[in-house]
């Protein structure tokens, strides 16, 4: 969060124009502040005196605070600096040093805690928004206890309490109220796929969703796509599901393929007459055109089909 210090001097107003010294004085880009106060030389280097001269309160801890061109100017003409700005656009950002434990940190902390508390599979947690970051101060680790843990499972909810950096020394101490959603790992596009294209285990990575948002026919096994055909445009990053595919058709109607007929007693080799499309595993019908006699047969390869026995 960033804030914009004002200092009010009456009468002053924003006038940029050349300034000559013997002493140059320059504006520091960024400062990092150690306390609870910004100092004249947090902003100004090489500065002859009163470097240590307190303006006003620092940020919180792990907050930034920007000076203005306008700011900058009333500082310099109050503390009579031999300093102007070059432009609107000259700045400074102040920031309050600090230790910051992140959400992800946090995050992982509360998925161990759900499994100690025998809540096995995966699930997504969340938590309110002031609660996704803990702010110590700088001399502190970024280190945390979870103190309390209680979980409702038929709510899908848990409470937890944090000391931090440790439980014998909680400079930061919360409890706070969480959600919890069981998620499902399946397998999504990296890239969108075309009609009629044939997906290879190169363009698939994984994704977690919500059960609640899982549909019955969407797909959780990335084998099963694998050799498949997309019957329309698929989107990259999305759950597919069974209607979006179909194998691959590798028999046209019309086409002149072999036809095997295996029993104990025979085997039989002839050549037939597509009379539909077929992928691997369809059972379509055939026409011996020297019989001309329909025959019922499961696709068992490219250009062949098996009778089926009864």
């Amino acid at each position: 969060m960033k804030k914009t210090l004002t200092i009010a001097l009456a009468g002053i107003s924003l006038c940029i124009l050349p300034f000559s010294a013997a002493h140059a004085i320059g504006l520091r880009d960024s400062s990092l502040l150690n306390d609870d106060t910004i100092k004249l030389g947090d902003i100004f280097y090489d500065l002859k005196e009163n470097e240590d001269r307190v303006l006003g309160n620092a940020p919180r801890p792990g907050q930034d605070m920007v000076l203005d061109a306008n700011t900058l100017l009333r500082i310099a003409i109050a503390m009579d600096l031999s300093w102007r700005p070059n432009s609107n656009a000259d700045h400074i950002t102040l920031r309050r040093d600090a230790t910051i434990i992140e959400y992800k940190q946090i995050e992982e902390a509360l998925h161990t805690a759900l499994y100690d508390e025998g809540v096995f599979g995966e699930y997504e947690v969340s938590v309110p928004q002031s609660y996704r970051q803990i702010i110590l101060p700088p001399n502190q680790e970024a280190k945390f206890t979870i103190t309390d843990f209680s979980v409702d499972q038929r709510r899908n909810t848990f409470e937890a309490t944090i000391a931090a950096p440790s439980a014998e020394n909680p400079i930061q101490h919360i409890r706070f109220s969480g959600q919890m959603e069981p998620v499902i790992t399946v397998p999504v596009l990296l890239e969108n796929v075309e009609h009629g294209r044939t997906i290879k285990a190169r363009d698939l990575t994984t994704m977690k969703i919500k059960e609640r948002g899982f549909g019955r026919d969407t797909i959780i096994d990335a084998q099963s796509l694998i050799g498949m055909t997309a019957r329309r445009m698929l989107i990259a990053g999305r759950p597919i599901r069974e209607a979006e595919i179909i194998a691959p058709q590798i028999i046209d109607r019309g086409q002149i393929i072999t036809l095997f007929f295996k029993s104990a007693a025979m085997n039989i080799t002839t050549q037939v007459k597509s009379l539909e499309n077929g992928a691997k595993g369809d059972v379509i019908r055939v026409l011996n055109t020297s019989s001309n006699q329909t025959i019922q047969a499961i696709v068992t390869g490219e250009n062949e089909v098996t009778v089926l026995q009864n």
